[in-house]
């Protein structure tokens, strides 16, 4: 019996370790204990391997004591090889619950941190279309106040021409009337030249404001 009783000690070992172990861990899984369950399941997952394979020799033993010395004696050790297997099985579905439950811990966290990530990228999104939604609008302004401006150019150089077609006509009836009143040559000729130097100069006028408008609206629509 010397065989059946060293195993069956280091197989009680076993069992209050792990019974130990697991009261830790469900502590700890319930918030009222610091540590690493992780690292703890691991440790009692070797202990139980420990366990299985000593309940197996202890059967083992206990079969062969069997068939050399038949019941009495024997049929106590049953129990205990019993109780031993018991008490493995009992710990092999704790840590597996205990798996199932730390695995589901881990996916809840997974789709925690994916929904976080989701929404990070969803608001840097929606702010670099709001930004270039502004940028947009910025530019289209400033198409339409580039525009009005063109117009508002427009309108004074019409402006201007029509003036100098009214200062034209009335230049023409001021030389009809010096002409009836015999004003001499050199007078004409003087009121031509400024006549012209006027014309040059609107038209240069004009020519600088086209240039400076198209300017502005080639800056703004490139």
């Amino acid at each position: 019996m010397g065989d059946l009783s060293a195993l069956h000690a280091q197989a009680t070992r076993l069992v209050l370790a792990l019974r130990e172990g697991m009261e830790r861990l469900e502590a700890i899984e319930g918030g009222m204990r610091t540590g690493d369950a992780s690292t703890l399941a691991r440790d009692l997952q070797h202990k139980l391997s420990e366990l299985q394979r000593t309940s197996r020799e202890l059967d083992s033993t206990w079969r062969m004591q069997v068939v050399r010395q038949g019941g009495g004696r024997v049929d106590v050790w049953k129990r205990k090889v019993e109780s031993v297997a018991e008490e493995a099985e009992f710990m092999a579905t704790s840590l597996d619950r205990f798996g199932g439950r730390e695995a589901l811990r881990r996916r809840e966290a997974a789709e925690r941190d994916e929904l976080l990530s989701s929404a990070a990228v969803g608001r840097r999104l929606k702010g670099e279309m709001d930004e270039e939604a502004a940028v947009a609008g910025h530019v289209v302004r400033s198409r339409r106040a580039l525009a009005d401006m063109f117009e508002q150019g427009s309108g004074i150089l019409a402006g201007m021409a029509g003036s100098r077609e009214r200062i034209k006509a009335a230049q023409r009836k001021v030389l009809d009337v010096m002409n009836s009143v015999g004003l001499g040559d050199s007078v004409l000729r003087a009121i031509e030249r400024r006549h012209k130097a006027d014309a040059y100069i609107a038209a240069g006028g004009m020519i600088l404001a086209l240039a400076f408008t198209g300017g502005l609206l080639w800056w703004a629509w490139r």
